[in-house]
């Protein structure tokens, strides 16, 4: 019994990896109501059938369910914008991709996953335009994942191939946090160049961890780990709210609806280190960044 639960182990820990493994150094792992959006001056949405571009990582793209949209970037169909696109009978195109960074939004395609920039699909026909971006700038959930997968592997003494090497990862440093914070004004106003008339929407990132709530194993982090994870989100989460404030784009605060599903709550939006996507949003998480999305358009547009 021993050998066979050290072999379960094995797979659930392996397959992690290899999702790890598929996007770069790491695939950026990853309800309603009250002050999730923040507005500032967008043009009202405009009527269905509008384009709508969705632009951003594996917090948009949504891996880990079925059926893929697109392959190589772990894009699938159940993800936020397809049920934002779907729910008031937009025409989406859906740019986003799992390990993207706000380079592979504004110039740099992000090979073998995409042969172009992310922005080359806003056009002037444009509506509107959800953007999730800049946690893989700072390695942020990718720095989780390889932190967890080690000290599984430590607590249980399996070899895993494919886990992140074990190597210190010094926090970012404030200029990093102020290079995300401009890096995502440079999207909004990119965007805005390309489609003048659309809405943008910065979406930001649903928490990990809930700092005063419990602690279970499917987050697999030491205490300081936890402590810095947990210090690197608010930052994260800060200048998203700050980028979206000076560039004028709607705000929806996903790290405050969210703070009540984190992995070790009751109701999770995300999943823990387990397959099929470690730390990203699962069915219940989409569905609800769908819900706050889809309540800040409503809010905007005056419905």
């Amino acid at each position: 019994m021993k050998a066979i639960g050290t072999r379960r182990i094995v797979v659930v820990l392996a397959s992690m990896a290899v999702l790890v493994a598929l996007v770069g150094s790491v695939v950026a792992l990853v309800g309603g109501g009250g002050e999730q959006a923040r507005e500032a001056a967008p043009a009202p949405v405009q009527p269905r059938h509008l384009k709508y571009v969705a632009l951003g990582s594996s917090y948009a793209a949504g891996p880990g369910s079925s059926p893929l949209a697109d392959r190589r970037c772990l894009r699938t169909a159940d993800n936020y914008p397809h049920q934002v696109a779907a729910a008031r009978h937009f025409r989406l195109a859906d740019a986003s991709c799992s390990g993207a960074t706000t380079a592979n939004i504004l110039s740099v395609p992000q090979l073998p996953a995409a042969r172009a920039p992310q922005i080359d699909a806003v056009t002037p026909d444009t509506g509107l335009v959800t953007i999730t971006i800049g946690g893989n700038d700072i390695s942020y959930v990718g720095r989780v994942a390889a932190h967890s997968c080690r000290n599984q592997i430590a607590a249980r003494s399996v070899a895993i191939h494919g886990c992140p090497p074990a190597r210190a990862r010094p926090e970012p440093t404030s200029g990093d946090y102020v290079a995300v914070q401009n890096s995502l004004v440079a999207v909004v106003e990119a965007v805005r160049a390309r489609a003048p008339r659309a809405t943008i929407v910065l979406v930001d990132y649903p928490p990990l961890i809930d700092p005063s709530g419990p602690r279970c194993g499917a987050l697999g982090l030491s205490t300081a780990e936890t402590a810095e994870t947990v210090r690197i989100y608010d930052r994260l989460v800060a200048v998203t709210a700050t980028a979206a404030r000076e560039s004028r784009a709607l705000l929806v605060t996903v790290s405050k609806s969210g703070a009540a599903h984190t992995v070790c709550s009751s109701s999770p939006w995300l999943y823990g280190a387990q397959p099929p996507a470690p730390f990203h949003l699962n069915p219940r998480g989409k569905a609800g960044v769908a819900r706050l999305v889809l309540d800040a358009l409503r809010r905007s547009d005056g419905r």
